[in-house]
C-alpha cells in the first residue's frame, strides 16, 4: 500500500523526478523487504525439557554453541516433568524431551509427534525407593506406591518391576505422586515407596530410604527420546536436522570433556555435579551409531520397535490404546542417518 500511495503522489511531476523518485522507492522497498525478513525471521525452536540427567547434555549443545554453529536458534524451556507434556499438547513448544512410552500414548490420543533422536535407556537412574524396613519389592504387598501419573511410563515401570517380584495389580495401592514429591510423600506417610530419579533419588537415600528396584530390571520400559510436532518436522526440517546434529555433537563432547560437560549439565538442572554424575551413570546415553541402531526394526528391547511393542501391549491391556501404533509413522530415522552420512562422507 505504501508503494501505491507514493506513486500516486508523483502524478504531475517531471519524468526525471518521477524516475528518480521511483528508483529511490525501489531501493526503499528492497531495503524494507530485507528488514521485513529480519523482523519476520524464524522464531527459536522451543523444546521442553525437565531436569533429567539423561538428556541434560542438551544444555551443553546450547552453552557450547553447537545449536548456533549449526544454524538453529533453540530455546530450552525448562519445566517439571509433570508439565512438559501439557506444554507440548497445548502448542507452547515445538518439541520436547521425554519418555518414549508417553510419546506413544500421546500419539494415540491425537497429539502427533515424530521421534528424531534417542537419548538414553534408563538403567539405575529410575528407581523405586521405599522405607528402610523393606528388603525387596516383594515386601510392598498391601503398601502404597507412588507413580507419576496413572497409566504412564512411571505406572508401567512400577507394575512391571513388581510383577518380576511376584506382585500383581491389586496386591498394592497406586498413588499419583510426582517424582519431585516422592521424598516428601515418604516423609509424611502418603506413600510407602515411590518411583523417582535424581536429584530426588539421592535425597531419599540421604534421608534413610532404600532403593528397592531400578529400570534396568525391566529393559525397554524407560527410553528417553526427542520428539517434534509433525508440523515442525514438515515446515522446518533443516532446523530439526541442526538440532539432531547438535545433540550428537554434544554427546561426543560429554564423552571427551566429561567434567566440563557435567558442570554445565548440573548447573542448568540445579543439581550437584555428584548428583548429575550418578544420574548419568544410571543411564545408557546413546552415541550416534547406537541411535541409528535403536531406530532400526528389531524385536530387541534396545530398538524403538521392540520396546514399542512391549509398551503398546501394556497400554492396550489397560484400555489406553486400541491398537498397536504405526511405528513407521512415528519414528523418523532420516535425521540421524543424515548426520552419519555427513560424518563419513
Amino acid at each position: 500500500m505504501r508503494q501505491k500511495k507514493h506513486l500516486a503522489g508523483l502524478i504531475g511531476t517531471t519524468l526525471v523526478v518521477a524516475l528518480v523518485a521511483s528508483l529511490v522507492l525501489l531501493a526503499g522497498c528492497t531495503s524494507g523487504g530485507q528488514g521485513g525478513a529480519a523482523a519476520g525471521a524464524k522464531k527459536p525452536l522451543k523444546i521442553a525439557i525437565d531436569p533429567w540427567p539423561g538428556y541434560s547434555y542438551a544444555f551443553v549443545a546450547q552453552e557450547k554453541g553447537f545449536f548456533k554453529k549449526n544454524g538453529v536458534e533453540v530455546e530450552l524451556v525448562v519445566k517439571d516433568s509433570s508439565q512438559t507434556k501439557p506444554a507440548y499438547k497445548n502448542g507452547e513448544v515445538d518439541g520436547m524431551f521425554g519418555v518414549y512410552s508417553d510419546m506413544l500414548l500421546m500419539n494415540s490420543e491425537g497429539y502427533g509427534g515424530t521421534i528424531v533422536y534417542v537419548v538414553d535407556y534408563s538403567v539405575t537412574g529410575d528407581a523405586i525407593v521405599g522405607r528402610a524396613e523393606f528388603n525387596s519389592l516383594a515386601d510392598l504387598k498391601g503398601k502404597k506406591i507412588g507413580v507419576e501419573g496413572i497409566n504412564t511410563f512411571s505406572h508401567m515401570f512400577v507394575l512391571a518391576d513388581l510383577e518380576k517380584h511376584g506382585l500383581k495389580e491389586g496386591d498394592f495401592y497406586i498413588v499419583n505422586v510426582p517424582a519431585s514429591e516422592v521424598p516428601r510423600a515418604l516423609d509424611d506417610g502418603t506413600i510407602d515407596a515411590g518411583h523417582t530419579w535424581n536429584p530426588m533419588k539421592d535425597e531419599a537415600v540421604v534421608k534413610g530410604y532404600k532403593i528397592l528396584g531400578t529400570a534396568g530390571e525391566v529393559p525397554g520400559t524407560i527410553t528417553d527420546v526427542l520428539v517434534f510436532t509433525p508440523a515442525t518436522v514438515r515446515d522446518r526440517p533443516d532446523d530439526v536436522q541442526a538440532v539432531v546434529k547438535s545433540m550428537a555433537e554434544a554427546r561426543e563432547y560429554l564423552a571427551t570433556n566429561r567434567q566440563e560437560a557435567l558442570g554445565i549439565m548440573a548447573k542448568n538442572t540445579s543439581m550437584s555435579v555428584a548428583q548429575m554424575t550418578d544420574g548419568i551413570n544410571g543411564a545408557k546415553l546413546l552415541m550416534l551409531d547406537e541411535n541409528i541402531e535403536a531406530m532400526k526394526k528389531s524385536n530387541e528391547t534396545t530398538s524403538l520397535y521392540g520396546s514399542g511393542r512391549i509398551i503398546s501391549d501394556f497400554f492396550i491391556g489397560h484400555g489406553q490404546m486400541t491398537a498397536e501404533p504405526e511405528f513407521d509413522r512415528i519414528i523418523d530415522r532420516e535425521f540421524v542417518n543424515n548426520v552419519k552420512q555427513a560424518k563419513t562422507g
